[in-house]
């Protein structure tokens, strides 16, 4: 045997031709060259015959035998002239035939030579007529087997490769019984290769003079068709074990293919009972029809149909199902259409949960509004009576009282506060469970809402005689796209916090730029800039154990704050939520009689700058120079900044006697002071005492004193008056309220400065221009309250009780804004909003309208805003948080 690594060797092949010829140029009984002819096999020939032909089936090839005979001794010459013409003739004839078989049959050998299959030939006795190369390089045929011709060495060698040759051997034996027998086997052989084998039988002369074996190897072709029985296989348990219902249908709508459980789904048992069938065959006529629709429109558009859920009846159980449906196209190999493959899934089970969550979604909303109406009615029926209440005793400390009056008022007041400070807190709790607490984005001024938010806390402050500093970095900007409101609600918890648990020294609040981003990822796709905001006190600090906790909602540093400071223990919770929806955070530092410092980020857009009229710089304040007499350093520090940035020439002393010291020293100079700034609450020499120290000294009269205060007495007015004082302001101090005072009174003439008006923050407010303002609110109480604080700064007010009636003042008369309470009956706030707004259409009139609610839910901002308000102001209505939004609004405009 050959080594399978071997190189096959082509191997000297016999033709028919040289057989054949060899036949023919031989005696009656011989052999040429020792090898069998292909006519071996035929019939013996009769040595006196005239004539015998043979052919072979394959050829159509023939030789030609010549007629025996004896010459007489009597023509012997003519007879041997006759023999000689014939044997010539013959010779010649001979040779013509050869040449035509070695023509012809090379054709055949050329042709056995160049296919693909193993050909071999064998004679009836078993010799090798014949084999083409492919059939050696096949079976790697060994040369001597090749050589020998021998069929039984060659079958040896066949059988021998076989995985099975005891299945084969038989059927050889079984051929050779019947000549005219054919077969077709595979053969496995045992390197791992595939033979189909054929055989024939070989005729001659219609008889059988031997067989044609064929072999071709399949292997390549077996390992794809395994390969692709075992995809099928795979894809056919894989369908099977789907759940879903998978189908293939022709043009008609006919089922070509189709699993298990879609078969049992539409009640047969298995699938070839439906198939050839349509779903008119299943359904009834309306889902037939459907389905058939949907497909139909499959077929002419080309376009799949993907995740439709339709409806379905299950004869099984005899009840509706649900379906979730897919029907794609199917495509021969040209693109054309020839059907579709779809999958239903059933969803009964998930459309019956879906149809639940349904409604238990529209029942939860149905309990979240219920719950939101109850808050806002709450808020609305809390927030109404608080608001006369608060407002009324204002207006009643505004008055003439005894102490013991002023005493029990300023009680009633504060224990109305602190009442309305619990339920805000409730409530704005109860809208964070609910997620009812949203974020607001517009443009405000940064500074007047800190400045504003700090002094509304003044009062505690000044009570226990505690400086309160708001402190803005030069490199905040002015104006911030945000929500004033929460930012307000976080300050003033934090801020009152610091004041509730410092009993002396002093709180701030310090804001900075911490990041600025210019790529338009801010609140409303503005440029972002991050805010660090610190609460800074001198308190009794926190232990570190409880840092973290007094972030969880009603928790305090410890068990006796509640009952010591009072409070819900909702404020840092509540905080901490608001700053997360302001995209930052909140966190402490704090160490046990060291105070606290509080700090928390947010980020707001940066708005637009918009200038002033009443901010810009006045000429009087250029190059002055300004003495500050404050004994706490931050104050000092603040003062000076902000003098510096209106271009004065500010310095700064700690007490009464360095100012003393320093004003002499300025008067001997040639270059005396022109304004002082004071302090009035300094240990040793006060403000007061100080300015009766400085009128002892007749070359210090020319200096314009304004004394500022962060606990101010009643009786203070009069005493500045008494001292020639020409300004009291109290802290913290808003810059635009200290820049307008200094102005005034550094812009005084002569007469004026002879009898001096002594200017407050209510003087301040009074010198701007009355407005005609229309009120609409139904609430009597509300009403006067609003009169009263309006009339007290100079504004006319008009009243309307309703809606209508706002809008009837309004066709009779011109104001210059409108106040417009939210609830009312007949028309409410809104709704009259609106109707306002579409009378402007096509006008350039706006008048300014400020929104007052008790309700101050979600949403109530943006509803207000979007009816056409221009400012919203939540109940109890305090004074200077409505005038605050008043000249916001109507900032320089001309009357309507």
């Amino acid at each position: 045997m050959i080594p399978t690594q071997r190189p096959l060797q082509r191997f000297p092949i016999p033709t028919f031709a040289d057989k054949l010829i060899s036949a023919a140029g031989c005696g009656r009984q011989e052999t040429c060259s020792g090898q069998e002819s292909v006519l071996a096999a035929t019939p013996s020939i009769d040595e006196r015959n005239v004539d015998a032909v043979r052919r072979h089936s394959a050829s159509g090839l023939f030789a030609l035998g010549l007629l025996g005979w004896t010459p007489t001794g009597g023509g012997a010459l003519p007879s041997l002239s006759l023999v000689t013409a014939l044997a010539l003739a013959a010779l010649a004839w001979g040779a013509v035939l050869r040449w035509k078989l070695r023509r012809l049959t090379g054709i055949l050998d050329t042709t056995l030579g160049s296919t693909a299959d193993g050909i071999l030939i064998v004679n009836n006795r078993g010799r090798v007529i014949s084999f083409n190369q492919k059939f050696v390089e096949m079976w790697r045929l060994p040369e001597s087997i090749a050589a020998s011709r021998d069929y039984g060495q060659a079958l040896s060698w066949v059988l021998n490769q076989l995985k099975d040759p005891e299945v084969f051997h038989p059927k050889v034996r079984e051929l050779y019984a019947s000549p005219e027998a054919q077969s077709d086997d595979r053969l496995e052989i045992k390197d791992g290769r595939t033979f189909e084998g054929r055989s024939e039988p070989l005729l001659a002369a219609g008889r059988t003079a031997g067989r044609v074996w064929r072999f071709r190897d399949v292997s390549r072709q077996m390992r794809a068709e395994e390969a692709l029985a075992q995809e099928r296989s795979l894809l056919r348990t894989l369908v099977e074990s789907l759940p879903d219902y998978i189908y293939a249908k022709d043009l008609e709508s006919r089922f070509l293919l189709l699993n298990t459980p879609g078969a049992r789904m539409m009640g047969a048992q298995t699938p070839d009972e439906l198939l050839g069938k349509t779903d008119f065959d299943i359904y009834s006529k309306e889902l037939a029809s459907q389905y058939y629709a949907d497909e139909q429109r499959v077929f002419q558009t080309g376009q799949p149909l993907v995740g439709q859920a339709e409806p379905c009846w299950d004869p099984v159980t005899n009840s509706a199902k649900w379906l979730l449906t897919t029907k794609v196209p199917f495509r021969d190999g040209s693109g054309r259409i020839i059907g579709l493959v779809g999958s239903g899934r059933d969803i009964t089970a998930s459309r019956l949960v879906a149809e639940e969550l349904q409604k238990a979604k529209e029942g939860a909303e149905a309990a979240s509004r219920a719950k939101s109406e109850f808050l806002a009615n709450m808020s609305h029926e809390v927030r109404t009576p608080m608001n006369a209440i608060l407002g009324m005793t204002d207006l009643a400390l505004d008055t003439e009282l005894s102490p013991e009056q002023r005493e029990y008022l300023s009680t009633v007041k504060a224990s109305a506060e602190s009442l309305m400070t619990v339920i805000n807190d409730i409530l704005d709790f109860s809208k964070i469970e609910a997620g009812k607490l949203d974020m607001e984005c517009i443009d405000f001024s940064l500074l007047d809402n800190l400045e504003e938010t700090t002094r509304s806390l003044a009062s505690p402050a000044q009570e226990k005689g505690l400086e309160l500093v708001c402190d803005v970095g030069p490199e905040v900007p002015a104006r911030v796209l945000g929500d004033p409101t929460r930012l307000r609600q976080i300050i003033t918890n934090l801020l009152g916090n610091a004041i509730k648990f410092t009993e002396r020294g002093e709180v701030a609040l310090e804001v900075e730029v911490e990041t600025v981003d210019r790529t338009g990822a801010g609140p409303a796709d503005q440029d972002g800039i991050t805010l660090h905001f610190t609460i800074r006190d001198t308190g009794v600090g926190i232990p570190p154990e409880q840092q973290k906790l007094i972030f969880q909602a009603f928790s305090q540093a410890d068990g006796t704050t509640t009952r010591r400071f009072g409070g819900t223990g909702l404020g840092l919770t509540i905080s901490t939520r608001l700053v997360e929806m302001m995209g930052g955070r909140i966190w402490v530092e704090s160490e046990v009689g060291q105070g606290s410092r509080f700090h928390f980020t947010a980020r707001f857009g940066v708005g637009k700058d918009v200038p002033i009229t009443r901010d810009t710089e006045p000429a009087s304040l250029v190059d002055v120079p300004v003495l500050v007499v404050d004994d706490n350093a931050t104050n000092r520090r603040l003062l000076e900044a902000r003098l510096r940035s209106w271009h004065m020439q500010p310095e700064s002393v700690s007490s009464g006697v360095e100012a003393l010291t320093r004003m002499q020293q300025a008067c001997d100079g040639g270059r005396a002071f022109p304004l002082l700034l004071v302090d009035s609450h300094m240990p040793e020499m006060d403000g007061f005492m100080l300015v009766e120290k400085i009128r002892e000294h007749p070359e210090m009269a020319g200096t314009t004193i304004v004394m500022l205060t962060s606990a101010g007495q009643r009786g203070d007015a009069a005493r500045c008056r008494n001292l020639g004082i020409v300004g009291y302001l109290p802290k913290p101090i808003r810059q635009a309220e200290l820049r307008d005072a200094i102005a005034d009174v550094l812009g005084r003439g002569p007469s004026e400065a002879a009898a001096p008006e002594l200017v407050t923050r209510h003087t301040l407010r009074e010198q701007r221009r009355g407005l005609r303002i229309l009120l609409a609110e139904d609430n009597a109480v509300n009403q006067k309250l609003a009169i009263r604080a309006l009339e007290k700064f100079g504004h006319v007010v008009s009243v309307a009780c309703d809606g209508e009636q706002a809008l009837a003042a309004l066709e009779e008369s011109t104001f210059d804004l409108i106040l417009m309470d939210v609830q009312m009956p007949k028309l409410d706030g809104f709704e009259t909003t609106r109707a306002i707004r579409e009378r402007e259409l096509g006008t350039q009139l706006h008048r300014p309208i400020i929104a007052m609610t008790a309700y101050a839910m979600k949403g109530d901002r943006e509803k207000c805003l979007a009816a056409g308000m221009d400012a919203y102001v939540s109940k109890p209505i305090r004074a200077d948080e409505l005038l605050e939004a008043i000249d916001a609004a109507v900032q320089d405009e001309p009357p309507g």
